[in-house]
């Protein structure tokens, strides 16, 4: 046994190494060159606004003197802050920490992927595509919400991979927990358990009672409410009204329609996002609200112009969509490739193209290896949620950094493809054998006994 695992930790370490290196060695060296096509070494978003407000004691808000804010999630602000109250206004702090829940992510990858398969290269190979993926090279080197959110996100899944297993309100009650943390950091997985709810009602019912399922993914979201009732507290005795997450919804909305609608005029995004932002300085000074106009949002002195402005920006973009069918369903389309490709401007995205898009086939040969081998409830969970995740954003806004938090679950299903490949160059078969390999890649897996045998307690 030892010997066996020897490889494992020559191999864990040497990763380590190599990923730091080119974390705080290679990356700060060419940000220069690149700092126009990602934001490196500095926060993003206003997180830092937030974090240094609640350290100083001045509440959540952007500004000292501007009203308490709904616009952001307070997760990330509140570990941000945490970083600040530990390590002062070191940076280095934040990369580290990044660099942290990066390893922890792919170590509870190698959990999540074992209740899928045995196989070691499909527990060796999705850590190491997701941490030498540039994308997350460059969430670690930024102080900004997505390597928290990624590692909420696999360690829900795992969670509830290990609640189907179980078949446990506990374990359930457990997994609400974690989804309630994730949507803390970043509200767009709170609708999840309902999608979960459709999929085990229409593919597990023969193993689970139907009853037993609505009982489980009801204990999954109290638990979940339970989590945010803090927040949601807080939102209501602030505003008198019920505010489960962040008000940014109008925003995102009118972004993503201004965007949209001004395309075709061949300029970067990221001048397109900033000209939406100037457009919305505008409506809320027509409309008689006051306010501090920072380089993306608005911040109010006063939460219900904030709420209220917010809703304003929501109805008017989706009156448009309502009266103009076509524009909808254009911009839904373009947000589709923007999820996975769209960079702050046309460099970035062609270089996004080139690192993602073979992600994405390797990803969908895998899937289709699983679903020939008869294993869709294997990896239907991570399915399911890749595909949630893009119908949340591609309505309303989307861009490449958004699919950020999904490389994990690609990498995992990737690796399936892989997997199939060296079997083939291994053992120098024909075409047909692939799909074979494929195949016993995904009957090799646990998760088959957590189906056919953990459901049916």
């Amino acid at each position: 046994m030892i010997r066996r695992l020897n490889p494992l930790i020559g191999l864990g370490v040497l990763t380590v190494i190599l990923h730091a290196a080119l974390l705080f060695i290679l990356i700060p060296q060419v940000s220069g060159r690149v700092t126009a096509l990602y934001s490196q070494d500095r926060f993003a978003d206003g997180y830092d606004q937030l974090a240094t407000n609640l350290v100083q004691g001045n509440g959540y808000r952007f500004y000292p003197d501007t009203a308490r804010t709904l616009l952001r999630e307070p997760g990330y602000p509140i570990f941000l802050a945490g970083l600040l109250l530990l390590f002062g206004s070191s940076f280095a702090a934040v990369k580290v920490a990044n660099m942290c829940l990066a390893l922890a992510t792919a170590w509870l990858m190698t959990r999540l992927a074992g209740r899928i398969s045995n196989r070691r290269m499909l527990l060796i190979a999705p850590p190491l595509l997701f941490l030498f993926h540039p994308a997350t090279l460059i969430a670690e080197s930024r102080g900004s919400v997505e390597i928290l959110f990624t590692f909420l996100v696999v360690l829900f899944l795992l969670a509830l991979y290990t609640a189907m297993e179980r078949n446990t309100w506990f374990y359930y009650a457990l997994t609400g927990a974690v989804l309630g943390l994730a949507v803390l950091v970043r509200s767009t997985p709170m609708l999840f358990p309902f999608f979960l709810l459709g999929y085990l009602l229409l593919f597990e019912r023969q193993r689970i009672p139907a009853l037993h399922i609505c009982r489980n993914v009801t204990v999954m979201i109290i638990a979940m409410v339970a989590v945010l009732s803090p927040w949601i507290v807080r939102n209501y005795a602030l505003t008198g009204r019920f505010v489960p997450t962040a008000s940014v919804l109008g925003i995102s909305a009118h972004a993503g329609e201004y965007i949209c609608t001004h395309r075709s005029e061949d300029r970067p995004w990221a001048l397109l996002d900033r000209e939406a932002a100037q457009e919305r300085s505008k409506l809320a000074l027509k409309l008689g609200y006051r306010f501090e106009d920072g380089y993306y949002y608005q911040s109010f002195y006063s939460t219900d112009d904030e709420l209220n402005f917010s809703g304003y920006l929501a109805r008017r973009v989706f009156a448009e969509y309502e009266r103009n069918p076509l524009l909808c369903a254009k911009c839904m389309g373009l947000n589709l490739f923007n999820f996975w490709f769209t960079g702050k401007s046309w460099v970035a995205t062609a270089m996004n193209v080139v690192v993602q898009l073979p992600y994405l086939v390797l990803a969908f040969i895998g899937a289709v290896l699983c679903l020939k081998s008869g294993r869709f409830t294997a990896i239907g969970p991570l399915l399911l949620f890749i595909l949630y995740v893009m119908a949340v954003h591609v309505p309303i806004l989307a861009q490449a950094r958004y699919s950020m938090p999904l490389i994990p679950l690609l990498s995992i299903l990737a690796s399936f493809a892989l997997a199939a490949m060296r079997a083939k160059s291994i053992n120098s078969v024909s075409a047909t054998a692939t799909l074979d390999a494929g195949d016993r890649a995904c009957s090799q897996a646990p998760v088959a006994s957590l189906v056919g045998r953990g459901m049916e307690k």
